[in-house]
């Protein structure tokens, strides 16, 4: 039914500012009111316009005619379309889609011409907004959500619904600047005093307000009375008459669901799910819903951390006992905790701030990614997942199994001793096709993961890429044991000899993919930061095997009839491979939102003894490319709501 605030709205709507008292009240007796579910539609491009529209309450969302389609804009309270089709008898030029649960104001064709176009000052008003349109589409304005709504939601004998909730709410308003509101339901109070859940409706936004908790720092808090008796479609009303009321107050609500968890798709733009168990699963399964196995539910087991969903929440003993409202704190001053890097993760996806490292291959040169790493800890820039190949995935496996920057530049430095090369060294095979078995590099290269075997004990997700020599495809092994993904991640053919694991022939990644930013989107990263970090091979720059090669020469007699001068089969083999893999590493890498490529020319790939200055040149390549990594972040959270107008 319109009310007289839909009457107030048609007086502030721009179109309707010169009418005259006694014109509004006569316009507003020809409008219906349509009411929107969540996702459906009001109009699709191509169609017959016959209709006028004002959004009186909720939010709708313009979409291109691409495919999979854009989001060109967003429209709430107050925001009129569809006068272009009426003035033209034309077409409708896009899809408008409910984005949330909406009531429209609606005029008719004949009933628009009537008001409208009889009247001198509202078709002045029309060419003003038509050319106000018109404008901001040429400069190409950001799609700026102006309330996103999360909701917590799941069965009700599973734990872990409020502190995630909780979590969520200070989370998301530290990292988006946003103001944020955490919303609770209660059921179990019997006191008169507090505001409920149906009084909303009926009251104007200053008398919610009163209500809210507000806190010197950190979200507020709004707990609202419901009741068991009120109906799916009533809570659902007064849910998205709350939003209403809170829009130009806050940017981010998050709704602590509870035993509400049927209406979450319908109330909220993302929803967070607590489930007993879950299978891992790419982002393109899930879309704007997140599932978090929360370890503390005893029937919920541990999976193997390779995607960036489902979100593990492991147990943690430093949350326990804490308040819902020292959970986000806590989980701010101490991103390190078990519980931290999971919850953080889930805040950057919903605002579309995950970020992904491909991390690429090359032996010592690999040592370089620590540089990187270390660099954007630093700095604060977030790391949410890695995919590595060849050394890559061994600096990555190390980094998702907990190993801090400072962790992995200590091992570093110990694997240039002589006595650790000629341990690596002494590993001749006879029995498998390699010059090296491989079992020793295991054991050298193992500490790094500092005690965790397994995918499903791992702190960050991770995938570690080989190829499979048999058919050429890559692998991307996500579960099992951990120094045999990396194992087989890093052996290069002649080499190493090949490791048959999980019903396959495997060699080194960089093969097939030696930078694997595909990889990363696949794991569900919304932002791709790949590290190139094989150089061409440089003329004049010696390996270590070519200087023992040579001094071995000297002792041959027979070395007197070649060319001294040529180089020895072994790096004619190695430097072959490095130029592929240096050229299929830039072509790999093109997809990635930031390309990282350290200078190492003058290095060669066993210079392990130059672990330090490795891990500078990554550093510095890192430093120059930070403004490119902020500006990708700020625009990733800018289209997913993350900034205000």
């Amino acid at each position: 039914m319109i009310d007289d605030q839909d009457l107030e709205l048609l007086r502030q709507n721009q179109l309707f500012q010169s009418f005259s008292e006694q014109d509004l009240n006569l316009a507003i007796t020809l409008f219906s009111l349509r009411k929107l579910a969540k996702g459906e539609v009001v109009c699709e491009r191509g169609e017959p316009g016959n209709e006028f529209f004002i959004v009186a309450a909720g939010e709708l969302e313009v979409q291109s005619a691409d495919d999979p389609p854009r989001t060109l804009r967003r429209l709430g309270r107050g925001d009129s379309f569809g006068e272009i089709s009426l003035l033209t008898s034309g077409a409708r030029s896009a899809t408008v889609v409910a984005f949330r649960q909406t009531r429209l104001l609606v005029l008719q064709r004949d009933d628009f011409e009537g008001v409208l176009l009889r009247n001198s000052n509202a078709l002045e008003a029309i060419s003003r907004a038509l050319c106000h349109r018109l404008a901001s589409n040429a400069r190409r304005h950001k799609v700026v959500t102006s309330l996103m709504v999360v909701g917590v939601t799941g069965p009700k004998q599973l734990r872990g619904k409020s502190l995630v909730a909780a979590g969520l709410s200070h989370l998301l308003e530290s990292l988006s600047g946003r103001r944020t509101l955490r919303v609770s339901f209660d059921t179990a109070t019997t006191s008169r005093d507090g505001l409920t859940i149906e009084q909303v409706t009926d009251k104007g936004a200053d008398q919610v307000l009163k209500h809210v908790r507000h806190r010197t720092r950190g979200p507020a808090e709004l707990v609202l009375k419901d009741s068991p008796e009120l109906s799916a479609i009533a809570f659902r009303d007064a849910v998205a008459a709350l939003n209403e009321r809170l829009a130009s107050e806050f940017g981010i609500l998050v709704l602590d669901l509870g035993p509400r968890s049927q209406d979450g798709r319908e109330l909220c733009d993302t929803l967070v799910r607590i489930e007993e168990q879950v299978e891992p699963g790419g982002a393109e399964s899930h879309g704007r819903e997140f599932p978090v196995l929360n370890l503390y539910n005893s029937k919920s087991r541990a999976i193997a951390i390779s995607h960036c969903r489902p979100f593990v929440i492991p147990r943690d003993p430093e949350l326990s006992g804490l308040a819902p409202d020292g959970i986000g704190e806590f989980l701010l001053a101490n991103p390190g905790t078990a519980a931290g890097p999971s919850l953080l993760r889930l805040t950057r996806s919903i605002l579309g701030q995950c970020v992904g490292l491909a991390l690429g291959g090359g032996a010592a040169f690999g040592l370089s990614h620590i540089g990187v790493l270390r660099t954007l800890s630093d700095e604060g820039i977030p790391c949410d997942l890695v995919a590595g190949t060849s050394m890559g995935s061994v600096v990555g496996l190390g980094w998702a199994a907990g190993a801090t920057p400072t962790d992995l530049e200590e091992f570093a430095l110990r694997l240039g001793t002589r006595r650790t090369m000629l341990r690596a060294a002494l590993d001749v095979t006879l029995t498998r096709p390699g010059i090296l078995g491989g079992d020793r590099v295991v054991e050298i290269l193992s500490p790094i993961l500092r005690g965790v075997e397994d995918f499903t004990q791992l702190v960050h997700p991770c995938r570690a890429v080989a190829t499979d020599i048999e058919s050429g495809d890559r692998i991307s092994i996500q579960e099992g044991s951990l120094t045999a993904a990396f194992r087989a991640s890093m052996s290069v053919p002649l080499v190493w000899a090949p490791l048959r694991h999980l019903g396959r022939v495997l060699v080194d990644g960089a093969m097939s993919d030696p930078v694997p930013a595909e990889v990363v989107y696949e794991m569900g990263a919304d932002v791709c930061i790949s590290i190139n970090v094989i150089p061409r091979p440089r003329k004049g720059r010696q390996t270590a095997i070519t200087r023992l090669s040579r001094q071995l020469n000297r002792l041959n007699p027979l070395a007197y009839f070649g060319d001294a001068e040529m180089p020895n089969t072994f790096d004619i083999v190695m430097n072959s491979i490095q130029t592929l893999h240096h050229e299929l590493g830039k072509f790999r890498s093109m997809s990635a939102d930031v390309r990282i490529q350290p200078d190492l020319s003058e290095f060669t790939w066993t210079d392990f003894d130059r672990a330090d200055e490795l891990i500078e040149r990554g550093a510095d390549a890192t430093i120059e490319a930070l403004p490119a990594i902020r500006r990708v972040l700020d625009e990733k959270i800018d289209a997913h709501g993350g900034a205000r107008d």
